[in-house]
């Protein structure tokens, strides 16, 4: 079976994944903390087509550097990934890291968040939301 390696949010460390556990908590191995549930999993070329196939629906930010609504929309993404661990996965991509991924998905401005469903996308938001309104956002895309 094919892994998956990701950085853990808890320790920043390589974390190895196998693609069959991706509906399911799986610890680091370096910090034993749950890498895919509670904190946004840092994305990148290597590994986002695999973590978008999750069982789970994946809402994926996109985001840059130099972006102040990015800062600004950080801290509510990673509060909702908090709530919402059970239902959903949550990424970032730092688009000038991934510039093909960027192009691939016609980023045009960010954030930009897409939420996708077992690697096909479902829905996109090309803003920030305040965390209600983008709750109410997860809420109708889901039901879709």
């Amino acid at each position: 079976m094919k892994s998956i390696s990701v950085t853990c949010p808890h320790c920043q460390k390589i974390a190895s994944i196998s693609q069959l556990s991706l509906s399911n908590t799986v610890n680091c191995e370096h910090c034993n903390k749950a890498v895919l549930d509670g904190k946004p999993v840092e994305a990148d070329s290597s590994n986002f087509d695999k973590l978008i196939q999750s069982p789970k629906p994946v809402v994926v930010t996109f985001w840059g550097d130099n972006c102040s609504p990015c800062r600004t929309f950080k801290p509510i993404f990673e509060k909702m990934a908090s709530e919402r661990k059970k239902q959903l996965r949550f990424l970032r991509l730092n688009v000038q890291k991934n510039k093909s991924l960027a192009s691939r998905y016609r980023i045009r401005g960010v954030p930009t968040i897409m939420v996708f469903k077992k690697g096909k996308q479902q829905a996109i938001l090309n803003t920030a939301l305040r965390k209600k309104e983008f709750g109410m956002w997860l809420d109708d895309v889901l039901q879709s």
